[in-house]
This record gives C-alpha cells, structure tokens and sequence, in this order.
C-alpha cells in the first residue's frame, strides 16, 4: 500500500483565512510561512504573491457551502433555514449563499452523470 502525503495543516488553516476575508490575511500569511514546502503551500504562496484580485472569498467556498447544506438537509433543517444558517456560518448574504448551492447542485449532478456513464461500460 503507497504511502499517504502528510496532511498540511498549516497550509489549510491558512486558505481557511483567506477565505474569510482581507481582515484575516495578516494570520493567513503567518500560518503559510509556517506551513511547509507541499503542494497545497506552494498553490498558496504562489496565489498570493500575484497581483490583482485573489482566489478566495465567497465565490470560491461553493463546495464547502454545498456539503454544509447537504449535513443540514440530512439533519432535517428547512430550506429557509438552511441559508440563514449557511449564511451566519460563512459571513456571507443569502443570495450568495443560493448560488453557491446551485452551483454545488449543477457540479453534483455532473459527478453522478459521469459515475453512471463509467457505471455502464
């Protein structure tokens, strides 16, 4: 059985932060100097060193957002409710929160067409 890569914690705290928001990049950017050399450390370093608008925030938290949903509907939560939960969770409006379950939605039902099409080789 092949070796499992270390988990990079660090790394992971960090991109947490940068999720969250500009105010949170200053602890973001001291746990990626933490962090080591792995890959998911390396795609940080490397996307914040660019200039011009990073790739975090809202937009980019649609599969968190989505998995979130889907632990809410299997606990029974209403739809209503589940955005206003989502959205007190991630500090996001509620219609952000709608796309990001859309979207989570529309990548889903890719995933199970593909599973079925292997599925039927």
């Amino acid at each position: 059985m092949a070796k499992l890569p270390p988990i990079e914690v660090r790394a992971i705290w960090a991109k947490d932060e940068l999720n969250k928001g500009k105010a949170h990049r200053e602890k973001a950017l001291r746990f990626l100097a933490e962090a080591g050399d792995g890959p998911i450390a390396r795609e940080l370093r490397s996307a914040v060193s660019k200039r011009g608008r990073q790739p975090f925030g809202a937009t980019h938290r649609w599969w968190d957002i989505g998995t979130e949903n889907d632990d809410l509907t299997a606990q029974g939560m209403g739809y209503e409710d589940r955005v206003a939960e989502l959205g007190a969770r991630f500090m996001l409006h509620p219609r952000q929160i709608e796309e990001a379950i859309a979207k989570y939605g529309n990548a889903d039902e890719e995933i199970r067409a593909i599973d079925q099409s292997t599925q039927d080789r």
